[in-house]
C-alpha cells in the first residue's frame, strides 16, 4: 500500500492485517505527510528570518522559532524571553498564543498544545 511500510514487530509474513491496524497505518501517514508538510511552510516562511526548523514539534517548542513565525507573518516586532528555562519556553509560548488571541485566531491551540 506504501513504498515506505514496514510491518509491525512481531507480525509474521503470513499474518494478513486487521482493518484496525490498517486504519492505524493509514493514520500514521496522514500524520506524518502533515506534520513534514506543514513543517515546509513553517521553513518556507522562516527563511526570510535565515531561520529553519528540523522538527515541528521540537523547534518550536520553546517559543523563539514560533515568536520568529509570528513575526514573519504579521510584521509586527513580539517581546521574546531569552533565556532557556522551562519559565522563558512557556512564557515565549504564552507570548504567542496571547498575540493570536489578540489577534482573534482561532483553532492555533490544537497545532500547539502537543509542544507545551
Amino acid at each position: 500500500l506504501f513504498p515506505s511500510f514496514q510491518k509491525p514487530v512481531g507480525v509474521s509474513a503470513w499474518e494478513p492485517l486487521t482493518k484496525g491496524c490498517l486504519c492505524l497505518l493509514l493514520t500514521d501517514e496522514r500524520d506524518r505527510v502533515q506534520k513534514k508538510t506543514f513543517t515546509k511552510w513553517v521553513n518556507k516562511h522562516l527563511m526570510k528570518v535565515r531561520k529553519h526548523i528540523n522538527d515541528l514539534y521540537e523547534d518550536l517548542r520553546d517559543g523563539h522559532n514560533l515568536i520568529s513565525l509570528l513575526e514573519v507573518l504579521s510584521g509586527v516586532k513580539l517581546p521574546r524571553e531569552k533565556g532557556r528555562m522551562r519559565f522563558h519556553r512557556l512564557q515565549n509560548v504564552q507570548i504567542a498564543l496571547d498575540f493570536l488571541k489578540q489577534r482573534q485566531v482561532r483553532g492555533f491551540w490544537e497545532l500547539v498544545s502537543p509542544l507545551v
